[in-house]
C-alpha cells in the first residue's frame, strides 16, 4: 500500500491557508517571514499571495 506524498507546496498559488501548517511552512519561507508576521499580514490584508507579499515588503 503506497504511502501519501506529503504536501509541500500551497493548495492555490495565489492564496495563502493560514489554517494548515505545510502551507504555514510553504509561505514563510516564500516570503522569509514568521508564522505570527504571515498570520498579521492575511488578517490586515486577506489571503491574496500578491497583498500579502507586499504587505510583508512594506513591514521590512
Amino acid at each position: 500500500m503506497p504511502k501519501d506524498k506529503p504536501k509541500r507546496g500551497p493548495y492555490a498559488n495565489e492564496r495563502v491557508n493560514p489554517h494548515e501548517p505545510h502551507e504555514i511552512k510553504y509561505w514563510t519561507k516564500k516570503f522569509n517571514c514568521t508564522d505570527m508576521q504571515l498570520k498579521h499580514a492575511v488578517r490586515a490584508v486577506g489571503t491574496s499571495a500578491d497583498a500579502v507579499r507586499h504587505f510583508l515588503q512594506g513591514k521590512k
